[in-house]
C-alpha cells in the first residue's frame, strides 16, 4: 500500500445496520479497494493494534491502482466497550480517513442485535443488556469522531434509506469519497448477514469459527455463501420481540440521544422511525 497517498474509507458501524451488505456493495466500485479481512478490529482490538501499522495496511496488498481502502468494523462506534479507538485513529499521520455510520430504527437493531447474541451463546436468554442501550445511542458515538475529525468527514446513512433507495444513496455516497458516482453497482440486489445468517445451526457456526474453514469461507463469493445458509440452518427462527416494557425502558433510554439525532445531526426520527421523543 502506498501509505502517502492512500485514503482508507471506514463503515464504522453501527452494528447489525447493513455494514456489510454496504461493505459488500463498495467493494464493486473499481477506484476502492476492499480489505482481506472486511472487519479487521485494528483500532479497537489490543491484540490486532499491537500487530502495528505495516500489517494494518497489508491488508489491501498491492492496490496502488484504486484511489481508496476500504474496511468495516462496526467495533469502532461499541464505546465504552472500546474507547480507545479514535485516539489510535489520530494518531496516524501517513494516511487520512473517511467514515461512514450506518443507523437503523434502534428498536430492530436492538432486536437484531439481541438475536445475534443469542445465536452466538454470548447471551444466554433474552433480554435487554446494557450494550444493546450504549450501542444505539447513536449521536453519543459519533460525537468524538465529529469532535477529532470534523463533520465533513463523516457520512450519515440509514439503513432504511439503504434499502428503499440504493442507487441514490450509493451516489451520495460516492459523492463523499470523491469518486465517480456514475458507476453502476450490480449488486444491490443481495442483502448480507441476514436473519438466515443468525439462524445456522450452532454446530455450523462453531465450524466456521475454525479458522481453516473460515479461511475457505472467505474465498466463496458472497452471493454463493447466501444460498447455502438454507441448508444449514435451524427448522424455527430466532423470532426475538421486544415487549411493551422493553419499548418504554429503551425509549426512556434514549430519548436524549434521539432529541439530540434531530437537533444537531439533522436526522428525522420522527419520520424515518415513527418514534416520537415528546412526552
Amino acid at each position: 500500500m502506498n501509505q502517502v497517498m492512500k485514503e482508507i474509507v471506514l463503515i464504522i458501524g453501527a452494528m447489525k445496520c447493513g455494514t456489510t451488505s454496504l461493505y459488500y456493495y463498495l467493494s464493486e466500485h473499481p477506484e476502492i479497494a476492499e480489505a482481506r479481512e472486511k472487519e479487521p478490529h485494528f483500532f479497537s482490538s489490543d491484540d490486532q493494534f499491537s500487530k502495528g501499522l505495516n500489517w494494518y495496511y497489508s491488508l489491501w496488498g498491492n492496490s496502488e491502482a484504486s484511489k481508496l481502502s476500504l474496511e468495516a468494523s462496526t467495533t469502532y462506534t461499541m464505546q465504552p466497550k472500546y474507547p480507545d479507538v479514535v485516539e489510535r485513529l489520530a494518531a496516524v499521520k501517513d494516511c487520512s480517513f473517511r467514515f461512514i455510520y450506518m443507523m437503523r430504527n434502534p428498536f430492530s437493531r436492538i432486536e437484531s442485535h439481541m438475536r445475534h447474541l443469542l445465536a452466538s451463546g454470548l447471551q444466554k436468554q433474552p433480554g435487554i443488556i446494557e450494550e444493546h442501550l450504549a450501542f444505539s445511542e447513536y449521536a453519543k458515538q459519533l460525537d468524538p469522531y465529529i469532535k477529532t475529525f470534523g463533520r465533513d468527514r463523516i457520512h450519515l446513512l440509514l439503513l432504511e434509506d439503504l434499502e428503499n433507495r440504493p442507487k441514490e444513496e450509493l451516489r451520495k455516497i460516492c459523492d463523499f469519497l470523491r469518486i465517480d458516482p456514475s458507476f453502476r453497482f450490480q449488486r444491490i440486489n443481495l442483502v448480507m448477514n441476514s436473519q438466515q445468517t443468525l439462524n445456522l445451526h450452532p454446530w455450523v457456526r462453531k465450524i466456521y469459527n475454525i479458522p481453516f474453514a473460515k479461511s475457505i469461507g472467505k474465498n466463496i463469493p458472497p452471493s454463493i455463501r447466501q444460498s447455502l445458509y438454507k441448508p444449514f440452518s435451524r427448522p424455527k427462527s430466532l423470532d426475538i420481540k421486544l415487549t411493551d416494557s422493553d419499548y418504554n425502558r429503551i425509549l426512556t433510554r434514549l430519548a436524549p440521544d434521539l432529541k439530540r439525532l434531530i437537533e444537531e445531526y439533522e436526522i428525522d426520527v420522527n419520520q424515518k422511525w415513527n418514534i416520537s421523543t415528546h412526552g
